[in-house]
């Protein structure tokens, strides 16, 4: 059995920040949805932009779910 057990941060980020964080992230999330959906509208067509878009919005829900990991580390 491993005896685990979580690190306390010693210091919180503030709110502020922390609410910021938040709202890009949930942007980026609902920006990379919207994408994803304008680029499959037009269905399987050989549009080179609506392939760039449908990618662009699947980046972009990468990045708003990549953000909060950064910094995180195992300590």
């Amino acid at each position: 059995m491993t005896n685990f057990q979580v690190a306390h941060r010693d210091k919180q980020e503030p709110t502020a920040a922390l609410l910021v964080r938040v709202i890009v992230c949930f942007a980026l999330f609902v920006g990379g949805l919207a994408l994803i959906g304008v680029g499959s509208a037009s269905g399987p067509s050989e549009d080179l932009g609506s392939a760039i878009t449908f990618t662009g919005g699947i980046l972009l829900v990468g990045l708003a779910f990549g953000l909060p990991m950064m910094g995180a580390h195992e300590r």
